[in-house]
């Protein structure tokens, strides 16, 4: 009997550059996981979703099995397809950070400050010049009462929306 596995991962792109080797989606999704939990709690928190969508592929194929003279298609992928945009939506929608994931707080401290590089100022919903402005404001004041720009609240885990888009889940 063959066993099949259900993966849930990403697609290796480049997410980032920086000093040394580009961060790629599979590094960022390491760091999330060993940071947050993101992948394992995802799965645990949606675990019976999970056997009951395999318990009806599964059903289904074997159905389709007994009627046809025909090869069934994997019963899993389109299971494993499903977890994925699961995650995305759970991610894009902010309810990942309802769920008890992992080690690390959520949501995010860059979530909390609108941080969000698909901007120029690299803040949600502030401009170049609006950060500018805030920055010379702020070079007046004594150092001990500085504070750094904030922009609106964003989802944690969407920055540039690169691993949002990379995820992917397969089966084999």
């Amino acid at each position: 009997m063959k066993i099949h596995k259900i993966h849930l991962g990403v697609i290796e792109q480049v997410h980032g550059g920086g000093k040394g080797a580009p961060l790629t989606t599979s590094k960022l999704a390491e760091i999330l996981e060993k940071e947050y939990g993101l992948w394992s709690g995802f799965v645990a928190a949606n675990a019976e979703w999970i056997n009951e969508q395999i318990a009806e592929a599964i059903a289904g194929a074997a159905a389709s099995a007994l009627v046809s003279d025909e090869g069934v298609a994997l019963p899993l992928e389109r299971v494993a397809a499903d977890l994925a945009h699961r995650l995305q939506q759970a991610i894009a929608t902010g309810q990942i950070e309802r769920l008890d994931l992992g080690p690390g707080k959520v949501p995010t401290q860059a979530a909390l400050m609108g941080i969000n590089h698909r901007f120029k100022s690299g803040l949600n919903n502030v401009s170049p010049g609006q950060k500018a402005a805030f920055t010379q404001a702020q070079r007046k004041l004594p150092k001990s009462e500085r504070a750094r720009p904030v922009g609106d609240r964003r989802p944690s885990f969407v920055d540039t929306g690169i691993l949002l888009g990379s995820i992917r889940g397969w089966a084999e």
